[in-house]
């Protein structure tokens, strides 16, 4: 606990712990913490990207206007 000229004292982030400058070091979120608690950032979070899909409906037509048939329009001969 004396003093050391360029390590000053730092609380760790993830445990609260008071650590020297030298026994920290920054995670890749930007938390300082010491070197029991570091964790190094998973592969994956770097590796995979997620891609674009295609989501157009292939062979889309337009929609067709409602056709209302009125009383009298269908006959029995139209069946």
């Amino acid at each position: 606990m004396s003093y050391q000229p360029g390590n000053p004292w730092f609380i760790c982030d993830r445990c609260g712990f008071k650590k020297r400058r030298s026994e920290m070091r920054r995670e890749w979120n930007g938390l300082m913490v010491c070197k029991e608690d570091f964790e190094p950032r998973h592969p994956q979070d770097v590796m995979v990207r997620g891609r674009k899909e295609n989501q157009r409906v292939p062979n889309a037509r337009p929609r067709q206007p409602d056709v209302f048939l009125e009383a009298g329009d269908v006959t029995a001969d139209d069946l």
